[in-house]
């Protein structure tokens, strides 16, 4: 397949996401993603300074993906599900975005909105369910609930990695929406 100037920033933000989808972010590096476009290493530093600025683009391409379930979401736990589910079908892709920890946030301050964003859905969420809740009350609820949905991604992670995965396990990832009704609101 040809690839053409005019489109190719969006080519090569498509080639390092099936790279980093497929086999990780560490696997991603800038003269493999070119070499995949047919285009040189210097025709990719044109459309981005350094390898951050290709992985703040990932990030914000999860973001996006999580922020269309909670639109789509027509409940609190659909959206805990949704999430979830991003975790676990774009493993490498998640870690980048929650595992990720070198990258300065504040030279990327729209891709800084998209993260809080993420964590404002599940408190503006809660002020439903809590009404007459402090703004303390929701934010630990929320930091609980956050908290909560990450560890479980881990452990269904960890479980789709072993043959051992327990009952308990598999009865939540096939019923995501429920356990998160039983465990945060009804």
């Amino acid at each position: 397949m040809g690839y053409h100037k005019e489109n190719l920033k969006a080519q090569l933000i498509e080639i390092a996401w099936e790279i980093c989808e497929s086999e990780s972010w560490q696997r991603v590096n800038m003269r493999r993603v070119a070499q995949k476009a047919g285009v040189s290493t210097t025709a990719f530093y044109r459309h981005f300074k350094n390898k951050n600025d290709l992985k703040a683009e990932l990030m914000r391409r999860g973001y996006e993906v999580i922020d269309e379930g909670r639109k789509d979401a027509d409940t609190f736990a659909s959206y805990g599900a949704h999430y979830i589910r991003f975790g676990l079908e774009y493993p490498f892709i998640y870690d980048l975005m929650f595992g990720n920890i070198d990258l300065d946030m504040s030279l990327y301050p729209d891709l800084e909105e998209q993260s809080n964003a993420a964590f404002d859905g599940v408190l503006e969420a809660l002020k439903t369910f809590m009404p007459d809740a402090t703004e303390k009350d929701i934010r630990i609820k929320a930091v609980n609930i956050w908290a909560s949905v990450h560890g479980l991604v881990g452990l269904l992670r960890n479980g789709h990695s072993h043959d051992s995965k327990s009952e308990d396990l598999k009865w939540i990832e096939n019923n995501l929406e429920e356990y998160l009704r039983m465990t945060t609101f009804r």
